[in-house]
């Protein structure tokens, strides 16, 4: 920083001069600066606002969607006999199930052993010897104890099938084997050298199994009467088409299968809800707030915007307007507590505006219940609209015609608000560089000027020591 001292010789305050009209010549930068801040706020704000159009635009192409509409959800009478899922290919209806037998995986066990002790030194196994297990071969090595050879068919068990693995664990010194899928199915095992699992007591002397505590089982069970077994109860993918089946005990139960109505509702109370955040801010934003005179009057951020305005009024006409033109008494004729109307609004289904804002509200939930329940399809259609050929695509739909409009403003880069933001930013950037010029520019102006009153006062200086030297001259010569 450079330190400036004048005014020595005349006496003059140049300090003061030159900060007069540095200030004079700060005034365009300030004014710059100022306009930057503001956009700097109105950046915000429009960034504020797409991140809430996207939210509306993802909530109303849930809305629009095939997955939600053709989504199913099962009820079961009983939980504790058997639980479903459905798949959107699933019709509504209603199944009778009654379960007789769950399936079981086999559990053999060997006789009581010492764990520690070491199955060559009691007899049990000689070095070399080797047992094979769903085709796959342990052999048993020195030391070997009933611990280490439990982990070794373990370590076998990764090489096994999934459908035939075995897995083995000690209980109460007993080696135990089990199959990890359950099934009548029995489990494969022999000594292929040497006698370790008879000595054990896995196999008897005729080799089969001689400590069966869990026989394997299928599920057994009917679906409207009709028989069914299979060898696992859960994840039956192929007993009901379109549904996965996990039998869970013994006793009768009814599966109703039918249209997912909760998430239907989850789905547009979402939509309510990111219409309403978008909407008050839009209000907000374009708003006047007035205090108790014109002077406390506080303009909202983006007031008098000419896109504000739009996305303002195009929502509220979006969320309150007809599909008359493409919903008629041919398509969408509904009935509700005895009386017959047309299903082209969201009025119909409960839901409109709060008061004189732009909120979005449900008015009427018992409506809306009755018409999930008992108009589904027109609901899906108002919110979809009618499918055109020529456009390739559902038309005259709420959740349909609002996604386009949503998706036009808050998409990434080519949306009117990435778009604005993006003209805004370059604008900002422009102001910038400006100041910078600016701020350089007056730099050197006070440098400029420093260095002209200094070579004023060098003048000065030099005349004064003039002067006095030729005072001087005539005072000696008197």
């Amino acid at each position: 920083m450079t330190i400036h001292v004048g005014g020595l010789s005349s006496g003059t305050d140049y300090s003061g001069m030159i900060e007069g009209l540095m200030e004079a010549r700060q005034i365009p930068i300030d004014t710059l600066d100022n306009k930057r801040i503001e956009l700097d706020y109105d950046m915000g704000a429009w960034s504020q606002l797409n991140t809430l159009a996207s939210a509306l635009t993802s909530s109303l192409d849930t809305l629009r969607g095939f997955e939600l509409w053709r989504s199913m959800s099962s009820d079961s009478s009983a939980e504790s006999v058997v639980t479903a899922s459905a798949a959107t290919a699933s019709a509504e209806q209603q199944y009778s199930l009654v379960v007789s037998n769950l399936a079981k995986a086999q559990s053999i066990s060997s006789d009581a052993v010492d764990t520690s002790s070491d199955l060559i030194s009691g007899g049990y196994a000689a070095e070399g010897d080797v047992i094979e297990i769903e085709g796959e071969q342990i052999t048993v090595e020195a030391g070997e104890t009933l611990t280490s050879l439990r982990t070794k068919i373990n370590s076998a068990a990764l090489d096994m099938p999934e459908e035939t693995r075995v897995l083995a664990s000690i209980v109460n010194n007993h080696l135990v084997l089990t199959r990890s899928n359950t099934g009548s199915d029995t489990i494969a095992l022999s000594d292929t050298t040497g006698s370790v699992l008879q000595n054990l007591g896995v196999l008897d002397a005729s080799a089969a199994i001689k400590n069966e505590n869990v026989a394997g089982e299928d599920a057994q069970f009917t679906v409207n009467g009709i028989s069914v077994v299979r060898s696992s109860n859960d994840k039956l993918t192929d007993v009901i088409e379109g549904l996965t089946l996990n039998l869970k005990g013994v006793g009768s139960s009814t599966l109703d299968i039918h249209a997912d109505r909760d998430s239907v509702k989850t789905a547009i109370s979402e939509f309510v809800e990111n219409y309403n955040a978008l909407a008050t801010v839009v209000d907000d934003y374009s708003n006047i707030a007035l205090g108790g005179s014109s002077e406390l009057a506080v303009k909202g951020e983006l007031y008098g915007d000419s896109l504000l305005s739009s996305i303002r009024l195009d929502l509220r006409r979006m969320a309150t307007g007809s599909k008359s033109a493409a919903l008629d008494d041919t398509n969408a004729a509904y009935s509700y507590n005895g009386q017959t109307g047309i299903m082209d609004n969201l009025s119909d289904i409960g839901i409109w505006t709060s008061g004189e804002t732009n909120e979005l509200s449900i008015v009427d939930s018992s409506r809306l219940d009755d018409m999930l329940e008992y108009e589904f399809s027109n609901m899906e259609q108002l919110f979809k609209g009618v499918y055109d050929e020529d456009a390739v695509a559902y038309q005259n739909g709420v959740a349909s015609d609002m996604y386009r409009y949503a998706d036009k403003i808050s998409a990434s880069l080519t949306g009117d608000i990435a778009v604005r933001i993006e003209s805004m930013t370059q604008k900002y950037d422009d102001y910038s560089d400006e100041i910078e010029e600016l701020e350089d520019a007056l730099e050197d102006y006070e440098q400029t000027l420093w260095d002209q009153f200094t070579a004023m006062e060098d003048a000065l200086a030099n005349m004064e020591y003039q002067m006095s030297y030729i005072d001087s001259m005539f005072n000696s010569s008197s």
